[in-house]
Formats: structure tokens, sequence, C-alpha cells
């Protein structure tokens, strides 16, 4: 593996979402041409014990080499040749060493929920710090909602909000590698955003609205398509809530897009953190 080449970032914690997450970046990897570098970090927390307790970090480790070796393992079986896998296991907190490590990759994946009983309740903490720290694209994956490969819709989803062009110029490149088209989508709210009104919203005036948010769309979306001539992009608005709305749409498409918030905020808002929680697809996170 050398430095010179783009490399698919890979963290690895042992989970089943972890091994979806090699798998969903074995693929990507032999589509693109690519290397893969498997990293597994041992929480030094972990380490240190929270309550008093002090693990044996040789054991820890042990475990992380037997998954990466199995992450590595699985690759060349997929005929991956060696030669372009790099396996890690560092001692340090998953997120910030992720995060780090993104500074050299072209994309980062990782599994939605970690191995822990109560993390397989929640999205994993690690998935969610890393959409607002990583310095390269995001993908987010669960082998319960997908487990099978993905490829079967030809559809990538982009869900336009106040992100700019960044996340569907993205897609863009992403379904002209893949041979697929890009579905954008705006949610609009029921009552227009940064309107205080003590009343409803008429008809006329919910109308209005719509009209100026599709003309803005159009006017994203329109050098976008001319940038990416060769790819198919549908335009629609609905109405909804974007969190309902856009999980209901991913079990349409193999590949929800959104643009987030650049670093170095760790804020993450409630619409993400509910897609990423059960969308029924890969999330990609691009930040803009």
């Amino acid at each position: 593996m050398t430095g010179s080449r783009p490399k698919i970032l890979v963290g690895i914690d042992g989970s089943e979402d972890g091994i979806r997450a090699t798998r969903y970046a074995i693929g990507r990897a032999k589509r693109l041409d690519r290397d893969l570098w498997f990293v597994n970090a041992v929480d030094d927390g972990a380490v240190s014990g929270g309550w008093g307790v002090i693990y044996d970090p040789t054991v820890l480790k042990e475990a992380g080499q037997a998954a990466v070796k199995q992450a590595s393992d699985l690759a060349i079986a997929k005929g991956i040749d060696s030669d372009r896998i790099r396996a890690d296991v560092v001692i340090g907190n998953p997120t910030p060493v992720l995060t780090e490590f993104s500074k050299e990759a072209e994309i980062l994946i990782v599994g939605r929920r970690a191995s822990s009983g109560l993390e397989r309740m929640f999205v994993g903490s690690t998935s969610t710090a890393l959409v607002s720290s990583a310095y390269c694209p995001l993908v987010v994956i669960s082998a319960a909602s997908t487990p099978e490969p993905t490829g079967k819709f030809n559809t990538i989803l982009v869900g336009m909000g106040g992100s700019g062009d960044t996340a569907l110029r993205w897609a863009c490149q992403e379904a002209r590698s893949l041979g697929c088209r890009v579905n954008v989508v705006h949610v609009i709210p029921y009552q227009p955003t940064g309107v205080v009104s003590f009343l409803p919203a008429t008809a006329a005036q919910e109308k209005q609205w719509e009209q100026r948010v599709l003309a803005g769309l159009d006017q994203l979306v329109d050098p976008v398509r001319r940038a990416f001539s060769d790819v198919d992009i549908t335009v629609r608005s609905q109405r909804g809530v974007l969190a309902d709305e856009l999980i209901q749409e991913s079990a349409k498409v193999d590949l929800l897009t959104l643009g987030v918030k650049t670093r170095p905020s760790m804020i993450l808002g409630g619409p993400v953190r509910a897609i990423l929680a059960h969308a029924a697809c890969p999330v990609a996170l691009i930040n803009r």
C-alpha cells in the first residue's frame, strides 16, 4: 500500500455492522481501484477502567488484531491484493483516531452501531461524532437495515436543504461511477420556516412559499446538471417532516446522501441523528 493511491478508511470493531462496513468498502475498492485501510481503535478509557478496574491492554489489542485480520482476510478472499491493504490497531478513543486518519482518506466507512449491547439500541457514539469531525465524506451502514449488497434500486437519493450543492455533486460523482440515477428531494415543512405568525398559513401563502423554494432548488441544481450531463438527475419537493420523509424514501434507494455542517462543529441535529438511526440504506454525510 502506497501513500499516493486513494485510500478507503474503514473503522473496524468486530461488530456485525463493522463487518458490513468492511464488505461495503471492499465493493467500493474493487469498483474504483482503491486501497483499503482497516483501523481498530482500542479505547484507552476501557484500558484505564471506568470504575477503577484496570484492563490488560494486551488483551484488547489482541482482539483488535483479530478484528482487522478478519477484515483483511475477507478483502483478500474477495480479490483484493494484500499489498493494497493496510491494517492498524491503535490505542485511543475511536472518534479522534478515525478523525485524524480521515485527513489521509478519500472516504471513511463505519458501521452504524458498535458491538456493545447498550449501543445496539441507539446510533453508535462513534458514528454520530464522526459526522461532524471527519475530514472526508463519511458513510454509515447497518447490517440489520442493509444485509444484502446495494445496487438493486440503481438510485442515489439526495436530501436537499440549506446545504448548498456539495452533497449533490458528490452524489453525482458516485452515480457516474455506478451508472445509476440521482433523485433529489427537498422536504418543505408544513409551516414555512422563519415565518412568525399566530395564524396558520393560507393555501395561497403555502403555494407561494413552495414556488419560491422550487425556484431556488432549480437554480441550485441546474449548474450540477450541466456538469454531470451523463447522470440522470430528477428533482422534486414534497411536504412533510424532514426525517420522516427521508427515512421512508431510504427504503427505495441504494444510498442516501446528506450535506452536514462543517467541522469543527460537534453538534448533530435531531433530523440527521434520526435518519442515521432508522434509514433503510447506507447514509453518506458530506461536509459542506
